[in-house]
């Protein structure tokens, strides 16, 4: 079966590729910077709905839905890190059963 290129990648306006790569010609994001972007983005998530708890219980706020939408946040951002750590794993313990 022959393989056809996917084409070109329409981009919103002022939406701009990554451009992370050895040269002009070779655009890629390294699996190490998604997975650090994951981490930070989770860390900050978690604090943002902590913070806006411990507001809630203080007195400080009582908004309530922008409360439980950061903890939403937080919950999906951790969720997501889990997926990237599982997908990670499931590709190692592929390319670990590959004999050569």
């Amino acid at each position: 079966m022959p393989l056809s290129s996917i084409g070109q990648i329409n981009l919103q306006p002022g939406q701009a590729l990554p451009q992370i790569g050895k040269s002009e010609n070779e655009l890629y994001v390294p699996f190490k910077d998604i997975l650090k972007n994951a981490v930070e983005n989770a860390k900050e998530t978690q604090r943002v709905a902590e913070q806006d708890i411990l507001n809630v219980l203080s007195g400080q706020t009582d908004d309530l839905h922008t409360v439980i939408i950061n903890s939403v946040k937080a919950e999906l951002a951790l969720q997501t890190l889990v997926q990237l750590r599982n997908k990670a794993l499931e590709s190692y313990n592929e390319i670990m059963r590959i004999t050569l």
